[in-house]
């Protein structure tokens, strides 16, 4: 008996129905691996985010005072020795010294909060609560005098809604954006015990909203405050 081949038209079904089979697994395949890229993308971003919580903590935790804040930075007081009621012990402190300012800085242009604080962990140089804290920090940065930590990175202020190129261009306009800074609620060094931040990773780390914030469980006043 004599074997029958196949007609062009089985071999057309044939190739139709292999090409349908093998475009779903591969669809399949490319749906499993990118929900699994976005899994682990989420997980880092989350990690991350962990990271910088504790350390936001810990220095809350040990942060005698608020110094200053903006939104874009704020310097705790980390008292660098132990109370013992002594009156040596008491006079230092009570001072803050420069081995004891730790500001925390958002920059915007490199998407980074990051942790700011003398290299100079001997420097004793004393200042007092009425200082211009900004031009300080501004002075020991020109002087290379400031060592910084990036914390967390990945941090944007772009718009979270596409422009529409017909709509009117409104200068500072911040109804679409995701600014990422610190929420200034008291600006008295004096009374003030929290601090907050508000920021958002990129789409491709994650796009989470970053909240951060510390309250200060040791909090102790300047003895020149009121």
């Amino acid at each position: 008996m004599k074997r029958r081949g196949f007609t062009l038209i089985e071999v057309l079904i044939a190739s139709l129905i292999t090409t349908v089979v093998a475009g779903a697994v591969i669809g399949t395949i490319r749906a499993v691996t990118e929900s699994t890229q976005a899994l682990d993308i989420s997980a880092q971003a989350m990690s991350r985010v962990a990271r910088a919580e504790a350390r936001i903590a810990d220095h809350a935790n040990r942060a005698r005072m608020i110094l200053d804040q903006s939104t874009k930075e704020i310097l705790l007081w980390l008292p660098t020795e132990p109370f013992t009621s002594s009156a040596t012990n008491t006079s230092d402190y009570d001072a803050i010294q420069g081995n004891e300012l730790a500001w925390y800085v958002m920059n915007t242009a490199t998407g980074t909060l990051s942790l700011v604080y003398t290299t100079n962990r001997n420097d004793h140089t004393k200042y007092s609560l009425s200082t211009n804290w900004a031009n300080l920090r501004t002075s020991l940065t020109s002087q290379g005098a400031l060592t910084s930590i990036a914390v967390l990175e990945g941090l944007t202020n772009e718009p979270t809604d596409p422009i529409d190129p017909n709509e009117p261009v409104i200068v500072n306009q911040q109804s679409n954006a995701r600014e990422s800074g610190f929420r200034v609620q008291d600006s008295d060094p004096c009374s003030v015990r929290r601090f907050s931040f508000d920021g958002y990773l990129r789409d491709d780390l994650g796009g989470l909203n970053v909240q951060l914030s510390g309250r200060l469980l040791n909090g102790q006043n300047h003895p020149d405050c009121p």
